[in-house]
Formats: structure tokens, sequence, C-alpha cells
């Protein structure tokens, strides 16, 4: 038994943890959910770990311990706000599509695989466990002979860092190269499903590391870094935008924009672009789903990503019946898959144009 005096500090430390406890809830919440990448301190703030944050819940175990149920409860109740919107947990109480499963819904995978840089083979083994009908990779300016193995007997478009196999026949359709990005974000290519013709873009963004690099500790105080991050914002929303409208100008067809946005869903700059897409996970996802960065130094524990960055997004001739994302490190991104199904399965089917699409 504490005496009367101990349990009377412990009481104030207490309270006093349990206030900025909320505050710093309230606040993150706001910032991360809210306020977003609209400010330079919000942006970086959505690219760290955010797990951490639930060391202040354990202030509810001297809570109980002291016999302070309401404060017990606050800590609780903050933890949980951490660990469900701040983290950016996705549980929907059942599937928003309600459909079942159809004979003619395939499963569609898309993993950005580091150049083979990692691990590539332990990847190909989750590719075999799931067997999809459409494969979306980026990051394959090496690595594309093992690939080739692989996908040997597939239909198979090869641009660039660009990859797209399928089991149905496909056919390239153009690059996306907007002026500010000076580099390639995006193929487009058409796929001949039994459903019927659609269309799949293969997206790669620049990553928000190159402007997070610049900021330090004293950046509040000081503006250190701040400007070239918002150049950097600025220049990475242009090329999101453009590559909206490079896919809004070949609409037509049930179009999906696969690959590595390098954005979480919960980016205002992301849903400012895409918020009119389905994210697949959003959609028919189970927990956090993050993807990146797996392979980490030595102050994270190794595969264990942080932010849910690639995504698999449909319009609005999709039904999405399921969505999850790979286990292993075997590149710095884990894999994504879906399983979908077109709502217009009445669709005529068309003539494939490309019997064997491959391109290298």
């Amino acid at each position: 038994m504490l005496p009367q005096s101990w349990r009377r500090r412990a009481a104030t430390a207490v309270t006093f943890v349990t206030v900025i406890h909320a505050l710093a809830a309230i606040t993150l919440l706001i910032l991360l959910c809210g306020v977003s990448e609209d400010w330079w301190f919000s942006a970086a703030l959505g690219y760290l770990p955010r797990a951490p944050y639930l060391w202040f819940s354990l202030a509810a175990i001297p809570a109980l311990l002291l016999r302070r149920w309401g404060q017990a409860g606050v800590n609780v109740l903050c933890g949980l706000l951490i660990a469900g919107p701040v983290m950016g947990l996705c549980a929907p109480l059942s599937d928003r599509d309600g459909s079942p499963v159809t004979a003619d819904s395939f499963l569609v995978l898309s993993c950005n695989i580091q150049n083979g840089d990692a691990d590539l083979p332990k990847l190909l083994a989750e590719f075999e466990a799931l067997r999809p009908d459409v494969a979306v990779l980026q990051e394959v300016q090496r690595g594309g002979e093992v690939l080739a193995e692989y996908f040997a007997g597939w239909n198979t478009v090869h641009i660039g860092e660009y990859w797209v196999s399928s089991r149905f026949p496909i056919e390239f359709v153009e690059q996306c190269a907007p002026e500010v990005s000076r580099r390639s974000t995006a193929m487009l290519c058409a796929i001949d499903t039994p459903a019927g013709r659609i269309l799949v873009c293969d997206v790669h963004f620049n990553t928000a590391r190159y402007g997070l690099t610049g900021l330090r500790w004293h950046s509040v105080l000081t503006g250190a870094g701040v400007e070239d991050l918002r150049w950097q914002q600025w220049e990475r929303r242009l090329e999101s935008e453009a590559t909206l409208k490079f896919v809004d100008e070949h609409a037509g067809l049930p179009t999906l924009v696969i690959g590595d946005f390098n954005t979480p869903t919960s980016s205002s700059l992301f849903s400012d672009v895409w918020g009119g897409w389905q994210s697949a996970f959003d959609t028919s996802g189970r927990g956090y789903g993050y993807t990146s960065p797996c392979n980490t130094g030595r102050l994270w524990p190794p595969n264990t990503p942080w932010l849910r960055i690639d995504h698999i997004l449909c319009d609005a001739g999709w039904r999405v019946h399921a969505a999850g994302i790979g286990r292993t490190n075997g590149s710095d991104h884990r894999l994504v898959w879906s399983r979908i199904s077109l709502r217009t399965a009445e669709q005529p089917r068309v003539v494939p144009v490309v019997q064997n699409g491959r391109r290298d």
C-alpha cells in the first residue's frame, strides 16, 4: 500500500498524462485525417510510424490501479482513437458491395518489386500461392529475366519499369509522361477478360521521401527544408492530376488504376485527386494493410511496414469481393491483391486485337 502522499503524486501524474494523451489524440486526428498534406508539418507526420503513439495508452494501467476509473476510460478511448482512424484501420462491418463472387471474377495483384534487389524468389512464391490472373508490377528495370521465366506462357507487356502479365490477351495502349515528372508515371494496357475488355493502368508516382529528407528537428522554428518539401508536394500533386487526366482521356471501358501511389488513402493529396475511385482495400480489406517500407534499418523491426501506399483502384464498373496484402519482405513493398468482377456481365465479348502482347 502506497503512502497517501505518494498516491496523491501518482494521481497528479496520471491526470497530467491523461490530459496530454487526450489533447495529443485529438490533435493527431485533426492533423492526419483532416489537415493532412495541406500543411507541411501534418504532411510530414503522415509519413511517420503512428503505432508509437499508442504508448500513451499505458497510462490507463496506473489509473486503474489508483481506481481513477474516468481517467482510465479516457486513456482507453484515446488509444482506440489512435488504433482506429489515426492509424488507418480498415474494419468494414460487411462487404459494401454485398454481391457474391461470380464465375467470371478474377484476381489482380500488384507489387513494386524493387528491381528484384531484395528477394524476388520469395515474392514469386507469394504469387504462386495467390494464383493471380493479372499481375501488375513496378520497378522492373532489373529482374526481368526471372519474371519472364515465371510468366512464360502468359501475355505480357513490359516497357521501362512497368510490367503487366495476364492470363488473358493483352494490348499496350499508351504511356503517360507528364512534363512535371520528367519520367513516365503510368502505362495503360487493354485486357480482354472473359467478361469483356477492360483497361489497366500501371502507375508509380514519386515518393514523398525526397522532400521529407530535407526537414530537421528544428524546422518548425527555422523553416529548414520546408520550401523544398512544399515544392515537392506541389510536383507530386501535379503528376497525380496529369495521370488522372491521362486515364480520363481513355475512358469508355471499365478501368483499374493499380500500383505504387506512394501516398496513403488518408492523405488529402490522394483524396483530392483519386477520391472518386473505389479503393479495393478500403472496400473489402481488413486491418491496416500497410505495404511499405518492409526493409528498414536498425531503428524499426524488419518486415513491419507502417504505410499503405500501394493501391488497387476501381471505377464504378467493378465489384470488389475481397482484398488483402502479402506477408513477406521479398521487396521493400508488400504486394496487394484483390478479387474483382465486372458489374456488367452482359458486356459483349471483344475479339482480341493482339494474341500475345509481349513487348520488351
